[in-house]
């Protein structure tokens, strides 16, 4: 599946875009020095972690366990519209029509006459990004909805606002959507939103998370070193993202975008990763791809796929049938080898996770050569440890070598060196094979073993 990427003009150098689908080898070639990278990007990831994040949806939603997760459902449709899965988000809509009022306010749960103004936003944005309309969305008009949650009084012009008897929880994130449903809508209070959006912007260039709590004060923007205003990758990611995918206009948007890719960019450790998690780095990730900066997007996009198990053929493990699931964290990984992806907080965690990171993987490079497996030698005796090397494994791409009685869990370098590991030869007089198998291919090879 190829991805066409949104076309945003911006200062960034940009990077190659193509998709590439490897075929089953079954005679692997001889080893000479792979070709270089080539650019291209691999969908191969982002298309399985759609398929599993797909598959967790009860009935178009996201069954948390005796609670429907409205934001997170919200989420895993972002992400398949990312993945270019028309029918995923076609499901999700369908199914959240009829119970947007239950996610945009508490009325049927005591909290009478409320309304959450990033729940609103959220789905608004949504709305749109599934083909319909947010001005008649399950009945509700959200923008108008919306709009009566932006406020029209000094100090807080622009800033959105919960109306409800448990508090005002709304914050940047929220805002963010906000600035995106309202620019896509042409209301006239899209231009507040946005203004009041860019003063959560601090001078190091990153967004704080939340709000000032005195909505009488008159500072209402970012103090940097300031208690409550603490750098948060996440926010600034989501700005980033609404700001450019709704096509926000106004006064210091684009030098906005700019400086606050320019802080993810610092943030972004040596691995890839930002924040050590994948919902942190697939946001990130996804804000740098936006802005062409394909290197970092890459990068990001490379280490969120090293913690997308693949534990096929005879590396199988107890998260084998949830390939394309995404870790939050490397060693949530290990954990879920052994236990699996257990109903409850483990695997509301991955499903988090998953629908988050997701978007950065339509950045992750391709391969820079068919896959294929090679040996040293063309025969071996029994208990010897014979030098395997498989080419064509994508960047952080993980995958399963194997032979009978040795198999052994590799992922893909970002160099264009083939992973090389020992196999163990098992008893026998007879023809062995030797096989790689990924997520969506396969190669093999033979070698001769005696006793």
């Amino acid at each position: 599946m190829s991805h066409a990427l949104r076309s945003h003009t911006w200062r960034r150098a940009a990077g190659l875009v193509a998709a590439s689908t490897l075929a089953l080898t079954v005679v692997a070639p001889s080893a000479t020095a792979a070709p270089p990278t080539t650019g291209k990007t691999d969908d191969g990831a982002i298309t399985v972690a759609g398929s599993w994040l797909k598959g967790e949806l009860t009935d178009g939603l996201v069954d948390a366990g005796g609670f429907t997760d409205y934001g997170l459902t919200l989420d895993a449709g972002f992400a398949l519209d990312q993945a270019g899965d028309k029918s995923g988000v076609a499901t999700i809509n369908r199914a959240f029509q009829p119970v947007i009022s239950d996610y945009i306010s508490g009325d049927a749960f005591g909290d009478a006459g409320s309304t959450y103004a990033g729940s609103v936003a959220k789905a608004a944005t949504f709305a749109r990004v599934a083909g319909a309309n947010p001005t008649s969305y399950g009945g509700v008009n959200l923008v108008t909805r919306l709009e009566a949650r932006v406020s029209a009084i000094a100090p807080i012009v622009g800033r959105i606002e919960d109306k409800s008897t448990y508090g005002d929880y709304a914050n940047t994130l929220g805002q963010s959507y906000a600035v995106r449903a309202l620019t896509e809508a042409k209301s006239q209070r899209a231009a507040d939103a946005v203004a009041f959006l860019l003063a959560q912007q601090c001078t190091s260039g990153f967004f704080r998370q939340d709000f000032t709590k005195d909505k009488a004060a008159t500072a209402q923007g970012c103090a940097e070193g300031q208690t409550g205003s603490e750098p948060s990758v996440d926010a600034t990611a989501l700005a980033v993202v609404n700001l450019l995918e709704g096509d926000a206009k106004g006064p210091g948007v684009n030098a906005a975008v700019d400086n606050a890719t320019d802080w993810l960019v610092t943030q972004q450790k040596k691995n890839g990763s930002f924040a050590g998690n994948t919902n942190s780095t697939g946001l990130a990730g996804w804000a740098l791809g936006l802005v062409k900066d394909r290197t970092s997007a890459a990068k990001a996009a490379t280490w969120v796929r090293k913690q997308q198990p693949v534990d096929k053929n005879r590396c199988r493990s107890a998260l084998t049938k949830d390939t394309g699931a995404i870790a939050y964290e490397a060693k949530a990984v290990k954990a879920a080898r052994n236990s699996g992806l257990t109903d409850g907080d483990v695997r509301g965690q991955w499903r988090r996770a998953t629908a988050q990171a997701m978007a950065v993987l339509q950045w992750a490079p391709a391969a820079n050569a068919e896959l294929s497996v090679t040996l040293q030698r063309t025969s071996a005796e029994s208990g010897d440890k014979v030098r395997v090397k498989v080419w064509g494994l994508a960047p952080g791409e993980r995958a399963c070598v194997s032979i009978k009685g040795d198999p052994k869990r590799i992922v893909g370098k970002a160099s264009a060196k083939p992973v090389t590991r020992k196999l163990t030869m098992p008893t026998g007089n007879k023809t062995r094979i030797v096989k790689v198998k990924t997520a969506d291919d396969a190669a093999k090879t033979r070698i001769s073993v005696r006793n």
